[in-house]
């Protein structure tokens, strides 16, 4: 044991005396937040946030206006708004006036096909004049959700098509098609982070006991968002570190630890270990900044305890087991980064698995992000440890099988002589 500790302590060492690559993969995740947090507000006491009413009628039948039309179903939004549906535009007229709700929301039809295609769509919102304060908050609302829909078809920028054919079901039998598709996007996302962030233009109050007044009455959006993207930077962590079991067969020092008295198995086991230490460390610190930077509390201590300890087990195994498969940094790089989006597209890091087809549900339920995150959400949303239990099983089960069979492969890579 002692033998272990010090290995583990070395590779500890060495890995922060360049932490360039950590503080990389942890800002990819703030980066995300920091988005969010500008367009909805990062803090605020959901306690006192009204809720907004509204009337939407969706006549489109393609994921964008199902996800739109189905905003209640986000558990966070669920406690921010009440959205009546209607199939037509007079019958919204109706509940608009009878309900007393604060605007109508007509998605027209084909609204998802038009967008992935190209083409200029409209999204039409009726200000109900009885009211006064909300329906200007359901405009604004609208209107940025169509901001971030918009910069999203220009991402796409001729994959459209190709995404609505993912969504309807067909084209996931080409693993590789669709890796490349993953892969592009996400490299898209990558080359736009310094076109907003930092923001060029910051508005100052002189007001400021007022300003401050009013961010207790905003909704924490963050609440929802930063587990997701947290999840995400901590796979991208674990990676990046593992990467490094790679690194150091090509220059031999490996070789040489794994030739000495010590045993393979020792060896590669205090590998995983000092991974997981620095996935430890960065959950930490990204737990840290949501509470103080995006106001996100994180219930108990100890059922957080127990959930971070799953989500770094779930994380250094999926690591291992990644750069056990695979021959070359560059080959584990695009093959994690990969698996590591499509988990979290399909895990719910970036919206609710419930506006997704039922059959694609399934399979989010099969991701360790769907877990974690999950896990996450209940602990800020003020559940306790009878809220998170199952999930906490089911992650440490997660971790186990993936740490346990990445281990063995690393051995039989070595026996093999190819590590």
């Amino acid at each position: 044991m002692r033998t272990l500790a010090t290995l583990v302590l070395k590779d500890v060492r060495r890995r922060f005396a360049d932490p360039a690559a950590l503080l990389l993969n942890l800002a990819i995740p703030l980066v995300m937040a920091g988005m969010m947090a500008l367009a909805f507000g990062g803090r605020g006491d959901s306690q006192k946030t009204p809720v907004l009413h509204l009337v939407v009628v969706n006549q489109d039948e393609g994921p964008i206006g199902r996800a739109l039309g189905n905003a209640q179903q986000n558990p966070e939004a669920a406690n921010r708004l009440d959205i009546k549906q209607a199939k037509e535009r007079g019958e919204g007229l109706t509940l608009l006036r009878e309900e007393g709700a604060a605007a109508l929301v007509l998605i027209p039809k084909d609204f998802s096909a038009d967008l992935l295609d190209g083409k200029d769509v409209e999204l039409e919102v009726v200000k109900n004049p009885a009211a006064s304060i909300m329906p200007v908050i359901a405009q604004q609302g609208v209107e940025v959700a169509a901001l971030y829909i918009s910069i999203g078809a220009r991402l796409l920028d001729g994959r459209g098509p190709r995404i609505a054919e993912l969504f309807e079901g067909r084209g996931w039998d080409d693993t590789v098609a669709v890796a490349a598709l993953v892969t592009e996007l996400y490299q898209r996302v990558q080359g736009i982070d310094a076109l907003l962030i930092p923001p060029l233009v910051e508005v100052k109050t002189g007001e400021q006991e007022a300003a401050k007044d009013a961010d207790k009455g905003r909704p924490n959006f963050m609440i929802w968002m930063f587990p997701g993207v947290m999840i995400m930077g901590l796979l991208f962590t674990a990676n990046t570190q593992m990467r490094d079991l790679l690194r150091e067969g090509e220059i031999g020092t490996l070789r040489r630890q794994l030739a000495a008295p010590l045993g393979a198995v020792q060896v590669l086991v205090a590998k995983i270990v000092s991974v997981s230490a620095v996935v430890a460390l960065a959950t930490v610190l990204l737990l840290l900044i949501g509470r103080w930077a995006f106001g996100v509390t994180w219930g108990p201590i100890l059922p957080l305890a127990a959930a971070s300890a799953v989500i770094v087990l779930a994380a250094t195994g999926f690591a291992a087991l990644v750069f056990s498969l695979v021959r070359t940094e560059r080959q584990g790089d695009a093959f994690g980064g990969v698996l590591v989006m499509l988990m979290s597209l399909l895990g719910g890091s970036f919206f609710p698995p419930q506006v997704i087809p039922s059959w694609m549900q399934g399979i989010s339920r099969m991701t360790l992000t769907y877990w974690s995150h999950g896990a996450l959400r209940d602990l800020a949303s003020g559940g306790g440890w009878d809220k998170v239990q199952g999930e906490v099983a089911v992650l440490a089960i997660i971790g186990l099988v993936l740490t346990l069979t990445g281990l063995v492969a690393l051995r039989r890579r070595h026996l093999r002589g190819t590590l």
